[in-house]
This record gives structure tokens, sequence and C-alpha cells, in this order.
């Protein structure tokens, strides 16, 4: 007898994104959606899609067959003539992508397409400035409500860039390595429904806060809704057969509506699902339905190819999720998570994390789990149990977890947090000493 499989323990040989009848892409899109078949008439893809959106006059989602479909420029958009300010396709409307599925259509941006003056200003990008680099794959824009930014049905992915031989003092990354960028990005305000995609290190992200923290998706103070989606941060074997780590799998900010369903993300380099609703006075809700989170930064950023097979620095010891200044609402259901780093230097590494940065310290928040599977394969003493990491400034302490935390077995019974106290990891014997288990406790730390 087979045993049953359990809710969002996703993996290669059973992706959220797997499909039989690809009538699933649109199965929720709305009514009524303009979609039209991209233009053949050039060997360009971008000159194709340009044309096309150009032709239909008004919104519209754009069909892709099967195939590859090359990017060879971060273009610079807008009127600031800042070249980090480019991405490699950007046209008001354009709603969004249909492929054949994402085991069959590929939007890729090629290596070694940024200029020069691109790379200059990447150089002197400081992380004093707590600016981030936009520059990205691509740009989608959807304010109304009626007209979301749609993508179904393919595979977003990138190729290194040129060498970025230089960077600012207080960057800490190590050059040379290639160039940073974002992958996809949602614009402020943008609707969105995003099913059956496979995002594949369509990001370089080289640090883990700005200027060079990047995801394979970005998105700001939004709705989203995004189901049957894969987010890994390595190289796709197409590109380069060692599938080295290149980015975050996906960060949100000041969000007003933010879920998840059927979603694994997997293998960052230097970061995790990161949400900072540090720039807004926003209390959105944050929603993940059998989620699988695992292999989030536990390499210390290293590539054996470059560096002579050390760190290319930019690293910290990331929790799985992480949540910076939210007072939201946070609901995780059947959640598979797994903390893969053993290392503690600095920060130790939870499956959840609150924390403040920056000025805004948001009272009212409140964070829901309910199931889920839990996962410490560095700390086996650990193991099954669900952790949380929360700076003891922010409300989700001081307000006591009793409050802010909503911990439930999958038959609905609360569960009672652990404060550990003492230096992470607790140990067998200090767990064995406070008489608790992962059926009846969670743990948690202070920090």
């Amino acid at each position: 007898m087979i045993p049953p499989t359990i809710p969002g323990d996703w993996s290669d040989s059973n992706p959220p994104w797997a499909y039989t009848d690809p009538t699933v892409f649109t199965a929720d899109w709305p009514v009524g959606t303009n979609i039209v078949n991209i233009q053949t008439g050039s060997s360009d893809f971008y000159t194709n899609l340009s044309n096309t959106v150009a032709a239909a006059g008004a919104r519209c989602v754009v069909r892709l067959p099967a195939g590859v479909f090359h990017l060879n420029q971060f273009r610079l958009i807008g009127s600031s003539g800042d070249p980090t300010y480019s991405f490699g396709f950007w046209f008001p409307n354009l709603q969004g992508l249909l492929g054949a599925g994402p085991d069959l259509t590929f939007v890729q941006m090629d290596a070694n397409s940024m200029t020069t003056a691109q790379l200059n200003a990447q150089s002197q990008m400081t992380s004093a400035s707590f600016a981030p680099l936009q520059m990205g794959l691509c740009r989608l824009d959807g304010i109304n409500a009626s007209s979301p930014v749609l993508l179904a049905g393919l595979t977003f992915r990138a190729a290194d860039q040129q060498m970025l031989t230089s960077v600012a003092s207080d960057v800490p990354a190590v050059v040379p390595q290639p160039a940073a960028h974002q992958g996809v990005v949602l614009y402020y305000n943008t609707y969105s429904q995003i099913s059956y995609v496979r995002f594949q290190g369509a990001g370089r992200a080289m640090t883990s806060s700005p200027p060079f923290e990047m995801a394979n998706l970005s998105t700001a103070q939004g709705h989203h809704v995004i189901h049957n989606c894969e987010f890994d941060g390595r190289r796709s074997s197409d590109l380069n057969p060692a599938k080295p780590r290149r980015c975050g799998p996906l960060m949100g900010n000041n969000e007003f509506d933010h879920e998840l369903v059927d979603v694994w993300f997997h293998h960052s380099n230097v970061s995790r699902y990161a949400v900072n609703d540090q720039n807004a006075n926003t209390q959105g809700t944050y929603v993940s339905t059998r989620v699988k989170a695992e292999q989030i930064t536990n390499t210390q950023n290293v590539d054996p190819a470059l560096n002579n097979g050390q760190s290319l620095g930019g690293w910290t010891n990331a929790s799985n999720y992480g949540w910076e200044s939210c007072n939201g609402t946070i609901t995780l259901t059947d959640p598979f998570i797994s903390v893969d780093n053993g290392s503690v230097s600095g920060q130790f590494p939870a499956h959840l994390q609150l924390t403040s940065v920056g000025s805004r310290n948001p009272q009212g928040g409140r964070l829901h789990v309910k199931g889920g599977t839990f996962h410490h394969t560095a700390f086996p003493q650990l193991d099954g149990y669900l952790t949380f990491r929360i700076a003891s400034n922010t409300f989700w302490f001081t307000d006591g977890v009793a409050t802010t935390l909503d911990v439930r077995r999958s038959d609905n019974t609360p569960m009672t947090g652990w404060n550990f106290t003492g230096t992470w990891p607790p140990t067998a014997a200090q767990i064995a000493a406070a008489g608790i288990s992962p059926s009846t406790h969670y743990i948690y730390k202070g920090v």
C-alpha cells in the first residue's frame, strides 16, 4: 500500500506546477481576458512582443508557444536616464503571458546582456543608501483589479551576466562575480494571478539586503494570488549543468493581500521568503497553504566555480520565512518547512522569523499556523518542532507569544510555546528536561 502523500511535500518528481490539461492555466482568469498570439515576423522576441502589444491596442495577455524566448538587453524605461532602471521588457498594455507549459515555454534573459554603463552604475551602489537595484528580467503592471497581471504556463530563467569587478566599500560581496539583477518585477499596487509558473534563477542576488538583495519575483503594495508555482534559486541545468545558486525565492513589500497556495521555494543563495513592511503604514494579509520551503542559504553563498570555492559573501543565516516590521495577519496551513543550515554565525536560522527594521515597529500582528511538517536536518534534536526567531523589541514578543502566535496541530489542538533562552540550538538534554514534544510544543527564542 502506498502511504498518503504529505500535503505540500513538493519535489522534482512532484512539482506543484505539474499538469495534464493546459486548460488549468486559465481556469481562474477573469472572463473576457484578451489573449492574443505573439507575432512571428521578427527573429527577435522583444520586437515580436512589442509589435503584438502595439497591434492589440489595449491590455492583452500574449500567448507563447513551446520554445525558448530570448531577451538580450536590460532596456531603460522612464525619463530618468538611470541605467539601472531597466528591464528586459515593459509595456503598460501587456497584461501578462500564457505559455504552453512550464516544461515547454521559457522566457530567458541571455548572458552578457548588460551595458558598460549598467555595470559601472552597479559598482557605485552602496549599502548605506539602502536603495535596491532596479533592474529586472521584466516588469509588469496591473493596478486595476479588473485587469490583473496574469502569468501561467511558462518558466522564467536567466543566465549569468558579465562579471562585476568592483563594488562599493560597504557592500559585503566578493568580486568578481556575475552582476546582479531582479527577476520578474510587479509594479506598485499591482493585482496579480500567477499560476503554473516555474522560476529558475530568474534573478541574481549578491547580498541579503539592499542594494543587491534580488529574487525570482518581487512585489510591493499589491494584491497577489500565487498558486502551483516553483521558485528555484538555482540556474537552470539547461544554462549551467552545475545549477549554482543565484537568487532568493520571492520578496514582498507592504502587501495588502499576498497568498501562496501549492508553492515550492528552495535553494536560495543569500535570502528567503522575505517580506518587508517598513516603508508604509500597511497591515496586510500573508497566507501560505501547502507551501514547501527548504535549502535556504545553507551553503553560505558558495559557488565552487567562483572565488576558489570560497563564499562570495553577502549571506546571513536566513530563516525560511521572514517578516520585517510587519503587523499584518499571517496564516500558514499545512506548511512543509526544512531548516537545512547548521551555521549559527551571527544569527541562527529558524523556520519563521519576525523582526523590526528601520524606524517602523508596528503593533497588532497575529500569526496562525495549523498543521504542518517541520524539519531541522542539521540539528536532529529539533526535528519535528516548529521554531521561531523573534526580535525581542517587537510587539510580536513584548505582547506575549500567547497573544501574537496561534499554533495548532492539524486536528486544531492548540500548542504551547517553549521560550528557549540559552545559546542556540537547544540540546537534546535541555529539550528532555523541559518535558516538551513536537506534538505539544513549539520553540521560540527572543533575540
